[in-house]
């Protein structure tokens, strides 16, 4: 798979129920075991129609929540729960987690949408990938 776009999920139950919605609708892809944190991707060609891609997001917003809520459930040990992790996708296709403070981020996110906050992200990843030392007002 060349051009592929990537869902990704922590809990095995909740990536089975991914599974299970792209065999109902026939959709090729390929499961990996994503090294940092163990999640579970889901690589789908990206030749999939556009109505399948719209259902799949709004499917993947619905159970990345469910996910979340029972990875937090399982979470036993008290300082883990005060860890917050951002991936962070590379021009070179990889992506990294940079492990943040959980209470800055709900403080971003309490002035910032998540579309702008991720918008802010992909900036700061592109101008470390490629280093411009110009001005900013010669940009």
């Amino acid at each position: 798979m060349s051009d592929v776009l990537e869902y990704l999920f922590f809990t095995r139950e909740i990536a089975d129920q991914f599974a299970e919605q792209l065999a109902a609708r026939s959709v090729d892809y390929q499961e990996v075991i994503e090294a940092v944190q163990e999640a579970i991707v889901f690589k789908i060609p990206e030749s999939v129609g556009q109505q399948v891609w719209d259902e799949l997001d709004d499917l993947y917003d619905e159970l990345s929540l469910a996910d979340q809520a029972l990875l937090e459930s399982e979470v036993e040990d008290e300082s883990a729960q005060a860890a917050a992790g951002i991936y962070l996708q590379l021009a070179n296709g990889k992506q990294t987690i940079a492990q943040v403070n959980p209470d800055l981020v709900n403080r971003i996110l309490s002035v910032l949408s998540l579309e702008e906050f991720n918008q802010f992200l992909d900036t700061l990843v592109k101008s470390v990938e490629q280093p411009d030392d110009s001005a900013i007002c010669q940009r």
